[in-house]
């Protein structure tokens, strides 16, 4: 019977190294050819520009930037925690419980489309009024 196609040994490992070596040796070429420039030396004293948090909280620190309003005793910042952390992921939480379709067809769930439609806009506009409203 015949077989078609490479035999692993040596053929096709032989093809895999080659192209490996290659690879390897041109990001080598480019990183000698084009080598990476250092910055300016460490300073403890001084806070670099910009600093965000993480990609998952960007969206809770445009939310704080968003937020100016004190409500009664409750200053502006501890309601703007609240409301983005609790809120967002508490509307997350509930929509299967507000949403009792059984349907699997998204035309036929508008309840739970345009609840996660609303909350991934919110979330998506928050995360860009953090990065571009410093």
């Amino acid at each position: 019977m015949r077989v078609r196609g490479l035999s692993f040994f040596p053929n096709f490992l032989l093809r895999e190294v080659v192209i490996m070596f290659t690879t390897a040796a041109s990001i080598f070429l480019l990183a000698s050819i084009f080598p990476a420039s250092l910055l300016d030396p460490a300073n403890p004293f001084e806070t670099p520009k910009p600093i965000f948090p993480e990609w998952y909280f960007l969206y809770v620190y445009g939310f704080l930037k968003f937020w100016t309003w004190d409500i009664g005793p409750i200053k502006a910042k501890t309601m703007g925690i609240v409301i983005s952390m609790v809120f967002f992921q508490l509307l997350l939480i509930l929509v299967p419980f507000i949403d009792r379709n059984t349907e699997v067809n998204l035309k036929k769930r508008p309840i739970a489309v345009i609840l996660g439609v609303i909350t991934i806009a919110a979330v998506l506009f928050f995360t860009i009024y953090g990065i571009v409203f410093e």
